[in-house]
């Protein structure tokens, strides 16, 4: 089993920065980076609209992030104090952040006047570079403990003080990391437009499915939590780009 680590908390003054927020802003860092490097290197746009482009979805990522956890996971407390949704240093979903910024990524790319094939290579882009933020930013769950999971005696299970049980944000961890190493691999030679978007979702969406049923505290409807109804969403934008990219191969191969 994974031995237990407490956060580590570090102190500017007298104001705590616990290890999970320094390591959500080396995630923010990194995306950026990677996604602005990327996209000059593929022609896809300049670096200053790239960079404008990922600051706008990273922020509209966060925003959405917490009004989707509020909403989904918690709305007693937006009904008791609405202004919960407007307190975005808060809770968090990946979810929410993941489809929020995807469609910031499209609304701000359109009003950069980018093309529609400009768009979907940007798109793509920030499906490559996620992995690799995400990295870090779940490196801080596992840190912070916030994805608490089934009690057992599993040799992926984390020694609590309580007991042995499933630390969610671990095993997210080491999954990114594999879709991070796997990216890498496929990266060596070019791939079409949407490839990544396609892959990252069809991945990540049934085995996020499969997490969220090992959760022991998130709310449920009809017995599945929100995060397994945004899985099957997620699954869906996969499957749906793997069969866009066969019908454009298709058509590739008839023209030639």
């Amino acid at each position: 089993m994974f031995p237990y680590v407490e956060q580590p908390v570090f102190h500017v003054g007298s104001h705590p920065i616990a290890a999970f927020q320094l390591l959500v802003c080396a995630a923010v860092i990194v995306g950026h980076e990677i996604v602005v490097r990327r996209c000059a290197r593929l022609g896809v746009t300049d670096r200053d609209t790239a960079s404008s482009l990922t600051a706008w979805t990273i922020f509209v990522g966060f925003v959405t992030s917490h009004v989707f956890d509020v909403l989904a996971y918690d709305p007693k407390a937006v009904l008791a104090d609405p202004l919960v949704l407007f307190k975005i240093w808060g809770s968090m979903s990946s979810f929410g952040g993941i489809f929020g910024g995807m469609l910031a990524a499209v609304v701000v790319a359109r009003r950069h006047q980018l093309s529609a094939r400009q768009v979907f290579a940007y798109v793509d882009t920030v499906a490559f570079a996620f992995p690799f933020a995400w990295i870090f930013g779940r490196t801080g769950c596992a840190l912070a403990h916030d994805h608490v999971g089934i009690a057992t005696d599993h040799w992926l299970a984390v020694r609590f003080p309580d007991g042995p049980r499933l630390d969610l944000g671990l095993l997210e961890l080491l999954f990114t990391i594999g879709i991070a190493a796997l990216f890498l691999l496929l990266d060596r030679r070019r791939r079409p437009v949407g490839f990544y978007l396609a892959t990252f979702f069809t991945l990540y969406g049934p085995v996020r499915f499969l997490m969220d049923r090992l959760r022991t505290d998130d709310a449920r409807y009809l017995g599945w939590t929100p995060g397994m109804y945004a899985s099957v969403i997620g699954m869906l934008i996969g499957i749906a780009a793997l069969l866009a990219l066969r019908r454009v191969g298709r058509g590739a191969e008839a023209k030639a």
